[in-house]
């Protein structure tokens, strides 16, 4: 069959696998081995599972601190990921996903260890760790602003931290921004940033190329939201228009959904929403474009819950897919505006949910074992001990 077909042809047709079959065809001869590990042959698959919304997958962040994966073309029970790249740490707040991008996860600990992983592949690459130096009057206070995403022109991968100090001395809160290019393997400080994201703590939606953050122009929580991007190509912020609104008396998301721009607005006021918003921004950049896309409210269907996000929109089917709380997922029809309830076995109590595409995507690298973990853990531990020495402190 390798030598009746022509490269191309053999090429769109492996590219309707999934990764899985993929990977066992690599053993069916070199020729089918390097075709499959080719790049345009990765960006093909990539490409193509992205259009055609196949190779879809939800990875939950559980309050257990395991991470899984759950199918969206089967919708079976999630499956526990096993030999993660990081050690999942016992006393911390287990493994965090920083981003997701084109099927590779950027997952952080409590240790300080990064790593670049595709749950697909299981292939990863550890990061280079990015410590900051600790003045007498400045000490690191969080790293709660992060993200990750592509940078298609340099064609480059890249993870962004916002490191927020404190300065005893001058009574305010400097910041930087800095970036790890998979491509030069290496950190950077590249800015300032512009504004104040203890507002929320979310990680960066990538959306046109850019990272987003809901932020305020004030350290309250209660100031007016704003949203800023920082372009992973020049690498620099800028502010994003939000939709009018004269009331404040809601909590506020941003997402992605099918491509563009969203917001969700929370109304529930005794932690339980009386009404949920679902708003687009059709046009990028634009705040015209801003549109309500639908409205939900607490039924016999969807039960009662603190809040709702959007999640994933199937074109095909014209539904949006809505995480409820952290506890449930519901379907929302767009054309007959009804909400079907995902009853699916097994999915983790309170949970935060990741859209990833199946991919080939991976960087230099290996295979997680038991051995990186355990050595993980064990400089963890020293580096916490060090840190607790030093009185540094990290929220």
């Amino acid at each position: 069959m390798t030598n009746l077909l022509p490269p191309e042809i053999l090429g769109n047709i492996l590219c309707r696998l999934t990764v899985k079959d993929l990977l066992r065809c690599r053993s069916v001869s070199r020729s089918w081995c390097s075709l499959v590990d080719g790049p345009d042959f990765i960006k093909h698959h990539l490409n193509r599972s992205i259009s055609t919304s196949r190779n879809l997958g939800l990875v939950l962040n559980a309050r257990d601190r395991d991470l899984y994966w759950l199918d969206l073309d089967t919708l079976l029970s999630p499956v526990r990921l096993s030999q993660l790249p990081i050690v999942n740490d016992d006393d911390g707040d287990g493994i965090e996903i920083l981003g997701c991008c084109n099927g590779v996860l950027a997952l952080g600990n409590s240790y300080g260890f990064m790593a670049l992983w595709n749950p697909s592949t299981r292939k990863y690459r550890n990061l280079s760790y990015s410590d900051v130096i600790e003045f007498p009057s400045r000490g690191v206070v969080d790293f709660g602003a992060t993200g990750f995403g592509y940078d298609s022109v340099n064609d480059d991968y890249k993870l962004v931290r916002v490191v927020l100090f404190i300065d005893m001395d001058l009574d305010c809160f400097p910041t930087e921004v800095k970036v790890y290019s998979v491509k030069a393997n290496a950190w950077k400080t590249v800015s300032d940033f512009p504004c104040y994201y203890g507002y929320q703590r979310v990680k960066g939606v990538l959306v046109n190329g850019a990272l987003h953050w809901l932020v305020s122009k004030k350290p309250e929580c209660d100031s007016l939201f704003l949203i800023v991007a920082f372009d992973l190509v020049n690498e620099q912020c800028r502010e994003v228009p939000v939709p009018s609104y004269d009331d404040k008396y809601f909590y506020v998301k941003i997402g992605e959904l099918g491509g563009c721009l969203s917001l969700v607005k929370n109304y529930n006021p005794d932690n339980n929403s009386v009404r949920v918003e679902i708003w687009v921004m059709k046009e990028y950049g634009i705040k015209e474009s801003w549109t309500m896309l639908f409205s939900l409210m607490p039924s016999h269907t969807s039960g009662s819950f603190s809040y709702a996000e959007n999640v994933a929109y199937f074109e095909s089917s014209d539904r949006v897919l809505l995480d409820l709380g952290g506890e449930m997922f519901v379907l929302y029809d767009l054309k007959t505006k009804t909400v079907e309830n995902l009853r699916i076995f097994g999915v983790p109590k309170f949970f935060e949910a990741r859209l990833c595409v199946g991919s080939l995507v991976g960087f230099d690298g290996g295979d997680a074992d038991n051995k990186t973990t355990r050595k993980q853990e064990e400089d963890g531990n020293n580096r916490k001990r060090q840190k607790h020495q030093k009185g540094g402190k990290k929220r």
